[in-house]
């Protein structure tokens, strides 16, 4: 991992760009694409780290991460012990997931013969029948290595002494530190003097996937930055896409087909190796709201180029803010926005990829799809604006006078409208029909400055649970119509800034005719307007004319009245 030493940032930083894929054909989501990292352990070897990994399995589990990497930097220094392999691989496997083992190379520090011990102990002493093998870590990174001949030097023998042993495994490589094509292009050069594409003298392939790992920044970014980085010119959507069309050369040329098909992984994957000393939830690093985004729009192009498994590092490390890189807090032990967002996609996502388009550019649609439903990820990483959106499940033109418009290829020609805040993420499902049965909202505001996992809903009899956070029940009127609780509603304040007037709108009709509290609050906490509405048309309007008050920013608070719990806040804008 590379928060432990300095490394070369090869990429530039980027202008934001509109999100937009023009995809011809369905991408299937592989079952095991959504991936974690096994650190930080409380040892490998006999080196001590004193991680808390062993106490977060339970919490890895309900991210829904399928497979889960054993290796990076220390693994690679410090062989793991005998106990130590079986002991990672039972708890991963205690919790229903696949373990990818890692082998150590380290600059010949360790031995092919070695390596083939390893999966004889592992697969056949052991019968723990382990499918993945990765070789060695970062060879242009902790080796310094700047050539495929130094990689392949090492890469074929460790490959043939661990298939001798066991021909069933998957071998995975090179690891590069970045989509490094000094090293990758020479060993996917087939009939290349460093291809590790075909097969040794028994016939058994050298390598099954190939790897590299993917930090987007070094802590030093911008907000800007991370908008605009996946998308832009080289970088990880360019690279897939390269890396892609070389696998498709090598595979025609070696007859690689079926389950001996070359495939690509992303091993380490996260919107930074390190954070900035004052990262926060408003930052722009793991710790932050829109680096959680990055996660999630990252995941969607792993997803979009076909990536066999992509594998976010990490579970919890750090005792600092900038080593803090983990998707759960090594402090307070709380799940940050980062694992919201990949519980989100991983629990939902399934069948197909489709393709995603948003009118405005900071805002980023995509989804998949299955015969019976279609999910859509839609990421507002505007800092002020909401939106009143429609989303429409074809590439047809988007109807209505939303300023948020977005298309996703699903063949559905069914628009669904909403409200959306700004800096927050909604997932929407909907039925083989276009009706949507499932919704969930995660807000900056509502749900991460207060530690609050993301609101569910259901509708139209909803979907099969997930495992997720929990659906919120609906009741039925006298037709067998679902209506739609109160609970986890959201709010749209608009004009903002406003003079003197200004509407708020609420996500859903209130049908049970609830009644909902409105008060607005100066930035003292002082109470300066209250009234009761049951918000007929889903608004009501706030006129302030005539009073007294000062240009300034204001909180307007939404409560239902008698739930305490239930209440949304939004800050607004009051000039003269």
């Amino acid at each position: 991992m590379k928060n432990l030493k300095q490394i070369f940032q090869a990429s530039l930083l980027a202008l934001g760009l509109t999100f937009a894929t023009t995809e011809a054909s369905a991408q299937a989501i592989p079952t095991n694409f959504f991936g974690q990292n096994a650190w930080m352990p409380d040892s490998i070897g006999t080196a001590k780290y004193y991680g808390k990994l062993h106490t977060k399995w339970g919490q890895v589990k309900e991210s829904k991460a399928s497979v889960i990497r054993f290796g990076g930097i220390a693994p690679d220094n410090n062989k793991p012990t005998n106990f130590q392999y079986i002991k990672m691989i039972d708890s991963i496997r205690a919790k229903g997931m696949e373990p990818i083992i890692q082998v150590p190379f380290h600059k010949w520090a360790y031995s092919a013969s070695q390596a083939a011990q390893i999966v004889e102990y592992i697969n056949i002493t052991k019968g723990r029948n382990i499918k993945y093998f990765i070789i060695g870590n970062e060879p242009d990174l902790d080796y310094g290595y700047t050539s495929a001949a130094q990689v392949a030097a090492y890469f074929k023998p460790f490959a043939s002494a661990m298939k001798a042993v066991d021909p069933s495994i998957k071998i995975i490589g090179p690891e590069c530190a970045w989509y490094n094509s000094s090293i990758i292009n020479g060993l996917t050069t087939p009939g290349g003097p460093d291809d590790i594409t075909g097969t040794d003298a028994a016939g058994r392939y050298y390598v099954d996937i190939i790897s590299f790992h993917y930090y987007g920044f070094n802590g030093s970014q911008s907000r800007a930055d991370v908008i605009g980085k996946l998308h832009s010119a080289n970088n990880l959507n360019d690279n897939l896409a390269t890396l892609n069309a070389r696998i498709a050369t090598a595979n025609t040329s070696h007859n690689r087909t079926g389950s001996n098909a070359l495939r690509t992984a992303v091993t380490e994957a996260n919107v930074g190796y390190r954070n900035a000393a004052n990262d926060n939830l408003n930052g722009s690093g793991v710790n932050s709201f829109v680096g959680a985004q990055f996660v999630a729009e990252m995941l969607s192009v792993g997803l979009k180029n076909g990536v066999n498994f992509m594998n976010i590092w990490s579970v919890v490390e750090g005792n600092n803010t900038e080593l803090n890189i983990g998707y759960i807090d090594p402090t307070t032990g709380n799940k940050k926005p980062a694992y919201y967002h990949f519980q989100m996609m991983a629990a939902n996502f399934k069948g197909n990829f489709v393709a995603g388009t948003s009118n405005q550019s900071n805002v980023k649609a995509f989804g998949s799809q299955t015969s019976q439903y279609t999910t859509v990820m839609i990421l507002n990483q505007d800092l002020s604006n909401n939106y009143n959106f429609t989303v429409r499940l074809n590439n047809s033109t988007v109807g209505g006078n939303s300023a948020l418009k977005i298309n996703v290829n699903a063949n559905i020609a069914v628009e669904y409208s909403g409200v959306m805040q700004g800096q927050s993420s909604m997932l929407l499902v909907f039925n083989a029909s276009g009706a949507l049965v499932k919704k969930i909202e995660y807000t900056m505001l509502n749900h991460a400055v207060s530690n609050l996992p993301p609101t569910e809903t259901t509708y139209n009899g909803g979907v099969v649970n997930n495992n997720t956070q929990g659906g919120i029940t609906t009741s039925v009127d006298e037709n067998g119509n679902d209506i739609q609780s109160m609970k986890g509603f959201a709010i749209n304040v608009y004009p903002n800034p406003a003079k003197s007037k200004f509407t708020v709108q609420l996500d859903r009709v209130n049908a049970l005719d609830v009644d909902m509290e409105v008060e607005l609050f100066d930035l003292m906490g002082r109470l300066i307007y209250s009234q009761t509405s049951i918000f007929a048309d889903r608004e009501q309007v706030i006129d302030l004319s005539g009073r007294d008050i000062a240009e300034a920013v204001y909180i307007v608070r939404i409560r239902e009245k008698g739930d305490k719990e239930n209440v949304r806040s939004q800050k607004v804008v009051i000039f003269k």
